[in-house]
Order: C-alpha cells, then sequence, then structure tokens
C-alpha cells in the first residue's frame, strides 16, 4: 500500500492508508497512539526520517512508483530507477508518462520497503526533466538502470528533489 500526495497538497486516499497532511501516511495497521496497546509495542513506532537517512535508504532502490498528475486525473506509475549526486533517474519511451512530464513537472517519486520487522516509505517530491544534453545522457546511460521490458528506451528522465518525506515503521500485531 502506499500514497500518493500532489505538489498542490491534496493528498489523494488509497485504500488501506490513512492519510496525514502533506506527506507520509500511516498504514491502517500500524497505531498512530502507542498505548493504545499493553503490550508489544515500541513506545514510539512511528520514526521520522531525516534527508541523510532516506538518501541512504535511496542509495539501495531500484525500483519506485511515479506520480503525475494530467488534468485532474493522478497516474502512478512502477519504475526502474538510479540514483546519483542526490538525484532519481530513470528511462522511458515516448509516449503518454514522457508527455504527462513535459506538460507538468511537480511529480511524486515514492518507494518503500518492508523487512522484518520494520518498514519504510518515502516520498520524494520534485520537478523532472528530460534530459537533452549529451554529456547527461551519456551520464545516465552509466548508472545501470534495468528496465522490466526488453523494449527500447532512448529517454532519460532526471528528478531533482524539493522535499524529502519519509518514515521507518516498527511493525507489530493487532491483537
Amino acid at each position: 500500500m502506499f500514497i500518493l500526495c500532489l505538489r498542490n497538497d491534496n493528498p489523494v486516499h488509497l485504500p488501506c492508508v490513512l492519510v496525514h497532511n502533506r506527506g507520509m501516511s500511516i498504514p491502517m495497521n500500524i497505531s498512530k497512539d502507542a498505548n493504545e496497546h499493553s503490550t508489544g509495542v515500541p513506545e514510539n513506532p512511528v520514526t521520522v526520517l531525516t534527508d541523510d537517512e532516506i538518501w541512504a535508504l535511496a542509495e539501495h532502490q531500484r525500483f519506485a512508483r511515479l506520480g503525475t498528475a494530467d488534468e485532474g486525473v493522478v497516474h502512478i506509475t512502477p519504475l526502474n530507477i538510479a540514483v546519483a549526486d542526490r538525484k532519481f533517474y530513470f528511462q522511458t519511451a515516448p509516449g503518454s508518462k514522457l508527455t504527462q512530464l513535459i506538460l507538468n513537472d511537480k511529480v511524486t517519486l515514492q518507494f518503500d520497503n518492508i523487512t522484518g520487522g520494520e518498514a519504510y516509505s518515502v516520498n520524494v517530491f520534485g520537478t523532472a526533466r528530460l534530459l537533452t544534453d549529451t554529456a547527461d545522457i551519456e551520464r545516465a546511460s552509466t548508472l545501470g538502470i534495468r528496465p522490466w521490458l526488453n523494449t527500447v528506451k532512448l529517454e532519460f528522465v532526471e528528478i531533482t528533489p524539493d522535499e524529502l518525506v519519509g518514515r521507518l515503521f516498527v511493525l507489530g500485531t493487532n491483537g
């Protein structure tokens, strides 16, 4: 489960997620108040991540979701990504995703992970830019982006973050 928060502060509520104003969500199976449970729940099951902690997690990401908006319709697209110099990169082919980015360059990139008893979720609010400079394209082509499909994707897009919002969750059981 994940959430997409648009740049104009109008969150889109997706199933099984409790949306908070501008930013991260708390999945409904994670308590907002540690005092709701008398045993087995840490004092603070939700930790706000610093920018440096988010970048440390981002360095290991190869998959994310891109949120774009086109005439009031939100589009969420899975992506294979690479991270370099505190920017995100992906490849794409000409089509609706690229057209949406050209018409509205404000995007949200979301990634998450669950391991053992912890999970994290990160939203990156930023500006997308189609790379057109030969040197930029050559550099992006060395980042090891591996699309899922064996299709020709000649276009590289760079996302420059304006804001990073992340949470670490200590998972528990309800019951």
